[in-house]
């Protein structure tokens, strides 16, 4: 879609359009009078709990929904596969860069920020939080997480998350405490940003590192990620081209909405205590603000609050792992090898992070986990 589009005037609009499709499944249940309490708090807990198929005692309209086409017309396999690829060889980077780059951006938008805020499941336990979205990740990336005729886990977890939102969005939104200058909650705007926080940002985060990427690649991430938006209810006009229009609409959604606020800085300490806390040992302790800082920019880091450090504990923990001395190569590799070590740790550290007596833990494909293991150590 021509970026052409992407005025003030057509942005704020999308700030007032939510999910027609989710929402009419939200809004049959809503009106289910006496059974709707019961209806929808079972759907909350099957989708927040069930990792598989969703649950045959669900209302009828829910099912129907998950019955549904799922890929666009425009899918293209190959594309799809390349995409995957790139997350096979890059996973662990990849999901240290949501937590130090994807999450940090969406938390400085001011406005979007709110939902997060306001969603006490989202901030009461950070740590569950985002285990649960890099399981999103992985649910997609992994091999045939997008195949639509073997059901494909990613497939699923995409609708589960849409359905989610489409919840979120009918209670806020008749919520008289919710701020109409927010826009709706969950709009398409907001989506098309968060879209942009996990393709744009992480294909530049990479390149930030050193990683090499062709052009290939690149357009495979930001094609498979377009999928993943139309599962999740993007609208087409917000689903970019190629990245580098991707990286002018995320651009663009910064520039009108990147501000200070308590609940950005809110999300954001969180998410620095979440990652510090389950790293194991405390020479990366101040690692993953700088990596934030890093990624995002002194801007961003401001509207953040992040807590400046300096490079002293970057330098101690490049040391530990034996990149620093007389000889040290550009600040580059050093900076890579770092990522790749902390990368692996978290993931570590993840999969001993409890998600509720009734999930599963954390799981990481065997394949996956055995490329991971030997290569990201």
């Amino acid at each position: 879609m021509s970026d052409e589009l992407w005025t003030d005037e057509f942005l704020d609009s999308m700030r007032l359009v939510g999910d027609p499709l989710a929402d009419a499944v939200v809004a049959e249940l809503f009106a289910g009078g006496a059974n709707v309490v019961h209806a929808v708090n079972y759907l909350m807990r099957d989708l927040v709990e069930n990792d598989d198929m969703p649950s045959r005692a669900l209302p009828q309209p829910v099912r129907d929904y998950f019955g549904r086409r799922l890929l666009p017309d425009w899918t293209d396999p190959a594309r799809l596969r390349r995409g995957t690829e790139l997350f096979h060889r890059y996973g662990p980077m990849i999901i240290m860069l949501l937590n130090a780059y994807s999450l940090p951006l969406s938390y400085a938008a001011r406005k979007g920020v709110q939902v997060l805020a306001r969603t006490e499941r989202l901030h009461s336990n950070a740590k569950r939080r985002i285990v649960e979205t890099a399981q999103m990740i992985i649910d997609i990336m992994a091999p045939g997480g997008l195949d639509p005729d073997s059901q494909g886990k990613g497939l699923r977890s995409a609708q589960k998350v849409r359905l989610m939102h489409a919840t979120v969005r009918h209670l806020l939104g008749k919520d008289p405490t919710w701020d109409p200058e927010f826009g709706l909650p969950v709009n398409q705007e907001d989506l098309g940003g968060t879209l942009g926080a996990f393709s744009v940002a992480v294909i530049d985060g990479l390149e930030r590192l050193g990683v090499e990427l062709g052009a290939d690649e690149i357009d495979a991430y930001m094609h498979t990620w377009n999928v993943v938006g139309h599962v999740m209810g993007v609208r087409p006009e917000l689903l970019p081209e190629n990245h580098a229009a991707g990286k002018r609409l995320v651009t663009r959604i910064g520039e009108r909405h990147f501000a200070a606020c308590p609940e950005g800085q809110m999300m954001t300490a969180a998410l620095l205590e979440m990652m510090t806390a389950i790293v194991p040992g405390n020479i990366f302790d101040h690692v993953p603000a700088q990596f934030v800082r890093f990624f995002v920019g002194e801007e961003v880091a401001q509207i953040l609050a992040l807590p400046d450090h300096g490079d002293t504990p970057l330098v101690g923990a490049l040391r530990v792992l034996g990149h620093t001395g007389d000889t040290v190569g550009d600040r580059s590799t050093q900076i890579q090898a770092l990522a790749r070590r902390f990368s692996g740790l978290l993931i570590e550290g993840m999969m001993l992070v409890s998600r509720g007596a009734q999930r599963t833990p954390f799981n990481i494909p065997t394949e996956l986990r055995q490329v991971w293991g030997e290569n990201w150590r």
